[in-house]
């Protein structure tokens, strides 16, 4: 799944793609369940921007000060591509035609990926740590007394109220990093070690500056393989690592020193 490193990708690859084009019209696939997107506008263009695991396309009237926020998540696999009008890709599900014979395509094969007209940002997750960080440190520190935050550290990292933007393999390098047992609760992990808020707004900038991660579904728009991925992925993936299922489903990788305390 996409995590923070691998949306501020995505919103790059849009910005770029998109900075001299403008599009005429939205096309949705009738096999995914979303809904269909409304466009008023005869010419227009397409910046993106990301929040944690989360997406904002601007859609901007060419002939007015308008703009439509089309929010968006990647679900498993979602990532776009810029391609010409005979080579649109088999699992693209939301399709933006350009003038000049390309599209951009939302490319989604496991069909999680959702999307919405909004004004704003979905008000059930947190700052982001990496672009608004002392909000996220604030968000956390008003919520020490949470009864979620009696639970394992593990378990709560991917709770996106809190840790928006870490997913599985972020949480994984960053308590191996953080070199604190996963299973203790989390407000006595962060009362013991505040570096882990730190490495919350360091290790997905280091994954992003990497490329991003082609994990499992997801496909880096670019296509290019991420720099140095093996030397980064210290713990998740590691046949050297212990290994547990958290009650989401998730394998969750981690230092097997802590076994002698979980």
């Amino acid at each position: 799944m996409p995590e923070l490193a691998e949306l501020k990708i995505t919103a790059d690859y849009v910005n770029e793609m998109c900075d001299t084009i403008s599009f005429w019209s939205i096309k949705k696939n009738p096999v995914h369940k979303g809904s269909e997107v409304e466009m008023p506008f005869h010419k227009f263009s397409i910046t993106a921007e990301s929040r944690g695991k989360e997406l904002m396309l601007y859609l901007k009237d060419q002939f007015s000060s308008e703009v439509i926020n089309l929010q968006m998540t990647m679900g498993m696999s979602g990532h776009f591509k810029m391609v010409p009008l005979n080579e649109i890709p088999k699992h693209s599900h939301l399709i933006f035609y350009a003038h000049g014979s390309v599209a951009l395509c939302f490319v989604d094969v496991r069909r999680f990926g959702k999307w919405k007209v909004t004004n704003d940002w979905s008000n059930n997750r947190g700052p982001d740590p990496t672009t608004d960080f002392d909000a996220f440190v604030d968000n956390i520190d008003q919520r020490m007394s949470s009864k979620d935050f009696k639970k394992p550290i593990f378990e709560v990292m991917m709770n996106q109220k809190y840790f928006n933007g870490i997913g599985n393999y972020l949480r994984a390098e960053i308590l191996y990093r953080a070199e604190i047992d996963p299973f203790m609760s989390t407000k006595e992990a962060l009362l013991k070690n505040s570096q882990i808020l730190n490495l919350c707004h360091d290790i997905p900038l280091q994954a992003y500056q990497l490329g991003g991660g082609s994990i499992k579904d997801w496909q880096n728009p670019y296509d290019k393989q991420p720099e140095n991925w093996t030397d980064f992925m210290l713990c998740y993936g590691n046949k050297n690592m212990a290994q547990t299922i958290d009650r989401t489903g998730r394998r969750f990788w981690y230092d097997p020193k802590w076994n002698q305390t979980s």
